[in-house]
């Protein structure tokens, strides 16, 4: 499915673009000032908003329109999206709330007359409810929230209000985000579209969905199912309980179901099911290693109750921590000190250096008994050591071999770790603050090649 229109439009009329502050239609024009293509705000009461030209009806504005964005009262939304197919606009982003999720059967009427009147012209719509769309390669932000980093993970979500929440923690966190949807009620657009757009999207790496409910549950599953063929998708989902269950359908007005039948069918089209935002987020930054062969997991740490920790959230989670081969074991004691640990984890001991690092990682990366390598380091800093040298010892031993093994990195100390993970991050290694992260992420990475068969033991 072809939904460019709303990702990279031509020209967008904001309907309902205001001076006041307090409007949603200010926040949004707002946001859209930066975007490069041409802008419309229309708003029957203004002259200009913003500094820009304002239109009183969608249909006097000169050019043709690709995208709307709505942001009025509900009593005219359906005249809006009427002028919308006159005008020959592609798609619309209904801001507006107050529809299906409502308890009013009127307004939930007037959703189903407002699909109707698009589908006759040919307009999709998304929302409505929702906060909005972004697409964070063309700078496009249409929505009334901060705009997400840039990254390559798709995220779909059907509530906007945590989607605008898990953006802003990612801002913090230098997570980014490809394209952000914001799907509210899916009166028309629902996951299943977006699944087959940004499934062949090629600057969405990973897709990561917020859904409580879908529409047509077959079509779903297939659409995922093809989806998951192409790229990982990874799954949080909510109202699994009766009272979240009850919560869901005045939220989005979406009907939860049963989450026993929701996880068997995730499960059998592929999706990779996060039970928290954290560990979906985690999961999703670690495709950006290749995919492994096996679940077994090699750590290399300087500090043994690191290692034992991370070991134990791997087991936990069915992944093995093997004894290393005799020859990794032999050339690991050629420049580790005899009280270091040799099995798995190899414990560096608190004085490993970063040339340690190096050395340690070369050797795993040649283990043929290792599927998976963990570099963990509490930065000490003491008798010498950099807070960098240890990741500068990863990525040294990460462009000196070719070896396609995925490499996560657990650096723990908090702000002292800062200056290491962004060196990691900045060469391609995801890095976490916690073993119950890092876990997730291995196991998020050997479950997926099973889904695309690289698993070869």
């Amino acid at each position: 499915m072809n939904l460019n229109y709303f990702f990279y439009p031509r020209s967008i009329a904001v309907i309902g673009a205001s001076n006041d502050q307090s409007k949603l239609g200010y926040e949004i024009y707002k946001n859209l000032k930066s975007y490069s293509g041409k802008k419309y705000p229309v708003n029957i009461r203004e002259k200009e908003v913003l500094g820009d030209r304002a239109y009183a009806r969608l249909a006097d504005i000169e050019g043709e329109v690709d995208l709307a964005i709505i942001a009025v009262p509900r009593e005219h939304i359906l005249n809006v999206v009427k002028e919308c197919g006159e005008k020959g606009v592609k798609g619309a982003v209904i801001i507006t709330a107050g529809f299906g999720e409502t308890n009013d059967e009127r307004w939930k009427r007037a959703e189903i007359e407002i699909v109707n009147e698009a589908r006759k012209s040919g307009v999709r719509l998304i929302g409505p409810n929702c906060v909005g769309i972004m697409n964070t390669k063309a700078n496009l932000n249409a929505t009334f929230i901060m705009e997400a980093r840039p990254g390559k993970i798709a995220f779909v979500s059907q509530s906007g209000a945590l989607g605008a929440g898990i953006i802003y923690k990612t801002i913090r966190e230098n997570i980014g985000f490809s394209k952000f949807i914001s799907l509210g009620n899916m009166a028309d657009l629902d996951f299943t579209d977006l699944l087959e757009y940004l499934s062949d999207d090629q600057e969405s790496e990973t897709i990561l969905l917020y859904l409580e409910g879908v529409k047509d549950g077959r079509r779903f599953a297939s659409s995922l199912k093809k989806a998951s063929l192409k790229k990982p998708v990874i799954v949080i989902k909510g109202g699994k309980g009766r009272s979240a269950s009850e919560a869901v359908s005045s939220h989005t007005g979406s009907v939860s179901g049963s989450w026993e039948i929701y996880r068997s069918a995730l499960r059998q089209s592929g999706a990779l099911i996060a039970e928290s935002i954290d560990e979906a987020l985690s999961m999703a930054r670690a495709f950006s290693q290749p995919l492994p062969r096996g679940k077994r997991v090699g750590i290399i740490t300087n500090a043994g109750g690191a290692g034992v920790l991370v070991a134990d959230q791997l087991e936990a989670r069915g992944l093995e921590v093997p004894r290393l081969s005799e020859q990794s074991i032999k050339e690991l004691k050629t420049f580790l000190p005899p009280y270091a640990s040799f099995r798995n984890p190899v414990d560096m001991i608190a004085s490993a250096r970063g040339e340690d690092y190096k050395m340690a990682l070369e050797a795993l990366l040649k283990d043929d008994s290792i599927d998976i390598i963990v570099a963990v380091s509490v930065v000490p800093t003491f008798a010498g050591i950099s807070r960098e040298e240890h990741a500068l010892g990863v990525t040294n031993a990460l462009r000196k071999n070719m070896e396609r093994k995925p490499v996560l990195a657990l650096f723990m100390a908090g702000d002292v770790s800062t200056r290491a993970r962004e060196i990691l991050e900045k060469e391609g290694v995801p890095t976490y603050e916690r073993p119950e992260d890092v876990s997730a992420a291995a196991q998020a990475l050997y479950e997926y090649s099973k889904v695309r068969g690289t698993v070869i033991q």
